[in-house]
């Protein structure tokens, strides 16, 4: 059957996917020789010439100094009462809190009985010593009056023996004289007699007052060594009786600690955390409440860099911050400054006191150094609202180490091969 197409248009559409080959001409040799030469040539000056910094990224927490002051409770029971709450302020001694730690035995609360028996002991020490202090002033004001009487009794006979000894001159100037009248032949020898018995009776008067004299300041030394005796005798008694009560009242303070502990703040400051209420227990250590002291804080963070970064970390090297609590998308990144970094590894004890230190593992083998850095930002703004930091604020630093050539980085690989084939270093 013939068919209803021509065979011309039939032959035309069966070579209609055939088409012209054509042949594009290339690049010169010489163009692709020059362009590869170029790009060699480029790379080689970028590497030379180029350098690139080493960084590594540290983590830590934003810290205050003064730092927030953690309050722990002193011994083991349970709030009775609950003296302040958040934000309030409080000076230096203030009680924040007051603890029972009082046992209860069958007899009634240990140490209420304790303290009560101490107490009775204290009165009755208080009551002696007050009686030793009214003792020796009546002795020593008895001794002192006898003093003071002897004393006048002294002056008294000194005043006489002086008078007795002057008539006594005068009484040997009257003999000498009735010697020479006796002589002369004015008297007889019975008046010469008679005047000299008179003279050596006043000269025997005069011994008998000097030896008064003489008692009388025995008596008044006597008395003035009994005054000092006695005075230290009494001192010795009341210094005795005063050892005895500080004793007691050391005693009655540790009856009363054993019953009610008071736990003061020991700074001026806000109290930022006091969240035990009454009834609740407590052991010994327990953190009760956390008081920020007044004085104007100064921030820094706290980071923890590896032993491999630590020979390339210099103070004063700028740092770029980064806040967990405001994204780096939103806020960017932070300027700092590296303040002090510890010559000595961090002990495991420094370690698990900070929240953002690494994980304390068993078999991590990474030693860890402490870092501070001084923030350049100690504010935030979001939305014109101004944020204050606060302390244990997460944080990471991209730290800058060594800057080396791009050339160096790239043969880097190379310089671990030649390191771990090369034999001893004794041998070379």
């Amino acid at each position: 059957m013939d068919s209803l197409y021509r065979e011309t248009a039939l032959s035309h559409r069966s070579r209609l996917w055939n088409g012209r080959a054509l042949l594009a001409r290339g690049l010169p040799a010489w163009v692709h020789i020059a362009l590869t030469a170029l790009f060699f040539t480029v790379l080689a000056l970028f590497l030379s010439i180029g350098s690139y910094t080493r960084r590594v990224t540290v983590n830590g927490e934003l810290t205050s100094l003064p730092g927030p002051v953690r309050v722990t409770a002193p011994g083991q029971g349970f709030i009775i009462s609950r003296l302040v709450s958040a934000g309030d302020k409080v000076k230096k001694g203030q009680t924040l809190y007051e603890i029972d730690v009082s046992h209860t035995t069958r007899s009634g609360v240990v140490s209420f009985q304790q303290r009560q028996n101490t107490q009775a002991q204290l009165k009755n020490v208080e009551g002696i010593i007050n009686h030793l202090h009214e003792n020796r002033r009546v002795t020593l004001e008895t001794l002192e009056q006898q003093k003071a009487s002897y004393a006048t009794a002294l002056s008294l006979s000194t005043d006489i023996l002086k008078k007795a000894e002057e008539g006594l001159k005068e009484m040997k100037q009257n003999m000498d004289n009735y010697r020479r009248y006796q002589r002369a032949g004015l008297i007889n020898r019975d008046q010469l007699s008679q005047q000299a018995a008179l003279y050596y009776q006043q000269q025997n008067d005069l011994l008998t007052l000097s030896g008064q004299r003489e008692q009388n300041a025995m008596q008044v030394l006597t008395l003035t060594g009994d005054i000092r005796t006695r005075a230290a005798e009494f001192d010795n008694d009341i210094f005795r009786m005063e050892m005895q009560r500080s004793e007691l009242v050391r005693q009655d303070t540790l009856d009363d600690a054993a019953g009610t502990l008071v736990v003061t703040s020991p700074v001026d400051g806000r109290v930022d955390i006091a969240s035990l209420t009454p009834g609740q227990a407590v052991n010994a250590g327990d953190a009760v409440a956390q008081v920020i002291p007044a004085a104007p804080p100064r921030w820094e963070l706290v980071m923890w860099v590896p032993d491999s970064a630590v020979p390339f970390i210099r103070k004063g090297s700028p740092v770029n911050i980064r806040y967990n609590a405001f994204p780096s998308e939103k806020f960017g990144y932070f300027p700092g400054r590296v303040a002090q970094i510890s010559s000595a590894p961090a002990t495991l004890q420094e370690r698990s006191s900070w929240s953002g230190a690494p994980a304390v593992n068993a078999g991590a083998s990474e030693t860890w150094y402490r870092l501070t850095v001084t923030p350049d930002v100690s504010q935030f703004v979001w939305q014109g609202q101004r944020l204050l930091p606060g302390n244990g604020l997460r944080a990471e630093c991209t730290l800058f180490l060594e800057k080396r050539k791009l050339w160096q980085w790239v043969l880097a690989p190379l310089y671990d091969m030649r390191d771990s084939t090369q034999g001893a270093v004794d041998e070379q």
